[in-house]
C-alpha cells in the first residue's frame, strides 16, 4: 500500500508542477487562412491574433508578450476581447499595453463579455483608445486599403445577456443568428472580404449567416483543460466539450480562427498568440480536423 500512496503522491506532484509551468508558458502558433474573397494585394497579410488577457502579466508592462509579438513581425494585430477582467478598476496599464502593441503594428480591438460588465468603464476605455488613434471597434467597421483594393474589419460588441443571465446563471441563454448580428453591425458587404472580430466562437453559425468571410475569436480559453484526442473540456458558460476551442474551423464559406488566449488558469493549455497568414490563392489541403478545405 505504501508504494501506491507514494505513486499517487508523485503523480499529484507532477500534475501540480505541470499545471504551474503550463500557466507560465506562452506559445506562438502559425496558421494559413484561406479566403477566396481576399484581394490579391492583401496576399500574405500577417495577422496577429490575441485575446483574453484578463489579469495575466508577462513581465513588467507585458514586456515578454510585446517582445513575442514584435518578433513575429505582423502586419496588423487583432485583439478579440477581454482585455481586462470584470473586477479590474485601474486600466492605465491596459491602455499602455494597447498603445505599445499599436507601435508594433496597427491594432484592431473589439470588446468581449468582461468589458460589458461595467459599461461606464468600457466607455471610458474606448474613448481613451480612440483619442490615441487606435481602432477600438464597438459595432463599427474599419477599412484597410491597398491601391484600389480593400478589406473590411468589423468589431462586434454583443450585450451581456448573450453570455450570462442577470442572476449569474448560464441556463437558457439566447442564441444569436445572422439577423441578430446584423442588428448590431448592419449588413455585411458581399462585394469585399469581411473580417469579423467576434469574441465568442460559439456564435460561429450566426457569424457565417451574417456573411463573415474570416472570423477572429477567443473567449473559451482553449477549453481550460485540454485532453489528448478530446481537446478542450470546458467553456466559460460551464458547458462541457465546447464545439470551438482552439485553432481553425470552417463553416460554409467562412473560416474562424480561435485563440486559446492569454489569461486565466489552465491545464495542459498554454497561453497562446496566433500568427495567421491570409491567402486567396493556395488552400491548405486540410484543416485541424482532417477534412479538406473545399470552399
Amino acid at each position: 500500500m505504501k508504494w501506491k500512496t507514494a505513486l499517487l503522491a508523485a503523480g499529484s506532484m507532477f500534475a501540480g508542477i505541470n499545471a504551474f509551468l503550463g500557466n507560465r508558458q506562452l506559445v506562438l502558433d502559425k496558421e494559413v487562412v484561406y479566403s477566396r474573397k481576399l484581394p490579391e494585394s492583401f496576399e500574405g497579410l500577417k495577422v496577429m491574433l490575441l485575446a483574453d488577457l484578463h489579469h495575466k502579466k508577462f513581465g513588467k508592462d507585458q514586456c515578454f508578450l510585446l517582445d513575442s509579438v514584435k518578433a513575429a513581425s505582423p502586419d496588423i494585430i487583432i485583439f478579440a476581447g477581454d482585455l481586462y477582467s470584470k473586477d479590474e478598476k485601474e486600466l492605465g496599464g491596459k491602455v499602455k499595453f494597447i498603445k505599445a502593441l499599436n507601435e508594433i503594428a496597427t491594432v484592431y480591438y473589439a470588446p468581449g463579455n468582461h468589458e460589458m460588465h461595467r459599461p461606464e468603464l468600457c466607455d471610458a476605455m474606448f474613448h481613451k483608445l480612440k483619442s490615441m488613434g487606435i481602432n477600438a471597434l464597438r459595432n463599427e467597421m474599419a477599412v484597410i486599403c491597398r491601391g484600389r483594393d480593400r478589406i473590411n474589419i468589423y468589431g462586434l460588441q454583443m450585450p451581456l445577456k448573450y453570455f450570462i443571465n442577470k442572476d449569474g446563471s448560464y441556463k437558457d441563454l439566447p442564441v444569436p443568428d445572422g439577423n441578430t448580428i446584423a442588428r448590431y453591425l448592419g449588413l455585411s458587404d458581399p462585394d469585399h472580404c469581411d473580417l469579423l472580430i467576434g469574441h465568442n466562437p460559439l456564435f460561429f453559425e450566426a457569424y457565417e449567416q451574417w456573411g463573415a468571410d474570416i472570423v477572429f475569436s477567443g473567449h473559451v480559453h482553449g477549453g481550460v483543460i485540454r485532453l489528448p484526442i478530446i481537446g478542450g473540456l470546458l467553456s466559460p458558460e460551464r458547458r462541457f466539450l465546447p464545439k470551438y476551442t482552439k485553432g481553425l474551423y470552417r463553416l460554409g464559406k467562412a473560416v474562424m480562427a480561435v485563440t486559446a488566449g492569454l489569461g486565466k488558469f489552465r491545464i495542459n493549455d498554454p497561453s497562446q498568440i496566433m500568427l495567421l497568414t491570409l491567402t486567396g490563392k493556395k488552400q491548405p489541403t486540410k484543416h485541424m480536423k482532417g477534412h479538406a478545405w473545399e470552399i
